[in-house]
């Protein structure tokens, strides 16, 4: 819309589209590499099935349709091919973007639709390869053909196996260096290298885009480089799109409504029952199979480039082009609502109809730990956190650390966590909790404002060196700062008391006393950001503990009025935590087994002590 306003069929803000495409090329270029680099090889092998069928499926079935259309009508072989794969393409950009809004990437749909999509940007490659032989222009015969793409496949596999080694080898020692502007450097240079070396071979900028990025896409700075280049995607996407706006002749659109609006409709229904088809060929229910069909029923950004080089070598007249470039930008400008429709629509009718089979809706990743640096601290955190069972992510800076623990199996990811991107691909968004043990304060404050907007409810915990950090993250958004000076402290003052055979319950009880008061002064006394009460910052002086009853405990079988809990520790039980079920507030009667969890509220100088009725041995009350 902003194209057509300011564009030669608007306010002619801007004559020169010529200047706006070859800017809008770059969008192009960098929508193809951070294609490569979403996917990735191992993406490509593990959905195969999905994305070989149903993609398959539905490019073909959707040009084929189209194609038989078109030559019905009277238009050549070669014209109605052309307009059968440009119809037949999607776009990445909006369905992706919607998919996202709503948090449905790992649906059904979303995997069906993100398979397809995969399916049409890497057919796109093949199709420029052969537009010149529709076009007539090379001289290279259809015998001759098998014969070019086995050649052009052995330089792209010499091309492939020379930058397989070095890529990851450069990316590493910029890593390194820890400046994330010779990082972002030296990922432009692997793509203008590649785009070059691939001019070179004869092939499209875009094609070695889409190199560069898959190749990237299997190290482990895949991650960090995606954040790095999607601001620079979208602002170059931005401008291919404002080109195409500009592109459009409101005149035409307002001397043939009908026929563009009638083609505009053609597209849609065209594309929308092949998309249904090949959902369906996959064994999806009903609701992702409607959402999959309607959601494609639009022209991808990539229809206007085959339709751009097609212009060029002379298969399309400008008769031809211009109707076809009105109803696909229509289309496009009705994606968004066709995807919401879809969901209302599939809905409705996953009501009605009956479900037999498909696939089921995945268990997503949530509820986990995400632990910001694996030094010492972070490594002690996450073999704790293995041990206990809770699932975790990590996060770190250091290559060589991410290097060797990907080859052990950790979950662990390269690249700054104070980008938003990052903290995304670690699942910040459905984590219950992030550990940030990192040593530099300035990032540790980017970090936990970064935390805090990707996931307002998430609980932060931060480990910094001195006591006078901690206001500044409290007010960056953290929920508990550890200071590691007060925290020697406390390891002093234990080691002078039990050097004078000061008793471990009393020790206990000037370490939890001590703990209060110096942290007091420090808590904020806002309401925490997911709305619940800050306790510890408004009652400085109770603490909340759990324990859980083993089975040597003298609690286990044990009432909980006949405990002494309350008589003797003066804590007050707040909840049980039984297998999946939490008891809240439970009455005397309540009889507590081993393996409750136990939540407790009280005095640091009350609960000193505590924990030993829950482990044994004692005599039972």
């Amino acid at each position: 819309m902003a194209g057509v306003l300011i564009g030669p069929a608007g306010l002619r803000l801007v004559t020169d589209v010529g200047m706006i495409g070859r800017y809008a090329e770059l969008g192009v270029i960098l929508l193809l590499f951070t294609i490569g680099l979403e996917i990735s090889f191992r993406d490509l092998l593990r959905a195969r099935q999905m994305l070989v069928i149903g993609g398959a499926l539905q490019l073909l079935l959707t040009g084929a349709a189209v194609y038989a259309v078109a030559v019905l009508i009277g238009l050549p072989p070669s014209v109605a091919a052309v307009f059968g794969v440009m119809i037949a393409l999607s776009s990445t950009t909006i369905v992706m973007s919607a998919l996202g809004e709503r948090g449905d990437r790992s649906s059904p749909h979303g995997r069906f639709l993100l398979s397809v999509l995969i399916f049409q940007d890497l057919a796109v490659v093949p199709i420029m390869l052969l537009l010149p032989v529709l076009a007539g222009d090379t001289v290279v015969g259809m015998e001759q053909l098998p014969l070019v793409l086995v050649r052009g496949g052995l330089i792209l596999a010499g091309v492939l196996v020379s930058l397989r080694w070095g890529v990851p080898n450069l990316l590493y020692h910029a890593a390194r260096v820890r400046s994330s502007e010779v990082f972002l450097f030296s990922v432009v240079a692997i793509g203008v290298l590649t785009v070059y070396l691939s001019g070179l071979l004869g092939l499209s900028f875009a094609f070695g885009a889409f190199l560069a990025g898959l190749l990237i896409a299997d190290s482990e700075f895949r991650h960090e480089t995606l954040t790095l280049v999607l601001p620079f995607r979208d602002l170059f996407a931005g401008l291919f799109f404002v080109s195409i706006g500009m592109l459009l002749e409101v005149e035409y659109l307002l001397a043939e409504p009908l026929l563009v609006v009638g083609l505009t409709v053609g597209i849609i229904l065209v594309k929308a029952l092949p998309g249904m088809l090949s959902a369906r060929a996959l064994g999806l229910p009903i609701r992702p199979v409607v959402i999959g069909g309607l959601s494609l029923a639009h022209v991808g950004e990539f229809s206007f480039v085959i339709a751009n080089a097609a212009l060029a070598l002379g298969l399309l007249s400008s008769g031809q082009y211009q109707p076809f470039l009105n109803a696909a930008v229509l289309s496009m400008a009705l994606a968004p609502f066709l995807i919401r429709f879809s969901c209302l629509l599939g809905d409705r009718l996953a009501g009605f109809v009956p479900q037999r089979g498909g696939a089921s809706e995945p268990t997503p990743v949530s509820d986990h730990l995400v632990i910001v640096g694996f030094g010492l601290s972070g490594q002690k955190i996450s073999r704790i956190a293995r041990e206990s069972g809770i699932a975790y992510t990590i996060i770190e800076a250091n290559p060589e650390t991410v290097r060797r623990k990907q080859a052990e199996g950790e979950p662990i990811y390269f690249g700054d966590a104070a980008h938003a991107g990052v903290l995304e691909c670690a699942g910040v968004e459905h984590a219950r909790m992030l550990v940030c043990v990192i040593s530099d304060p300035g990032a540790v404050v980017r970090i936990v404002r970064a935390a805090r907007m990707v996931n307002p409810g998430l609980f932060i915990a931060v480990r910094v060196r001195y006591a006078g950090e901690i206001e500044a993250l409290k007010t960056a958004g953290a929920d508990e700062v550890i200071a590691e000076e007060f925290e020697a402290l406390i390891e002093l003052v234990t080691r002078v008391l039990s050097v004078y055979t000061v008793p471990f319950d009393e020790i206990e009880g000037s370490i939890d006393g001590i703990r209060a008061d110096g942290y007091a002064m420090f808590r904020s006394l806002r309401a925490s950001a997911s709305g619940g009460v800050d306790v510890e910052g408004r009652l400085h002086d109770l603490d909340i503990r759990t324990y859980r009853i083993l089975p040597t405990s003298p609690l286990a079988e044990c009432r909980l009025d006949e405990s002494g809990l309350r008589s003797d520790y003066g804590a007050t039980v707040l909840a049980i935590r039984r297998g999946e079920t939490t008891i809240p507030n439970p009455s005397g009667e309540e009889v507590l087994l081993p393996g409750d969890v136990v939540v407790l509220i009280g005095s640091p100088t009350a609960l000193s002590g505590i924990g030993v009725p829950f482990t044994g041995p004692a005599e039972k009350k």
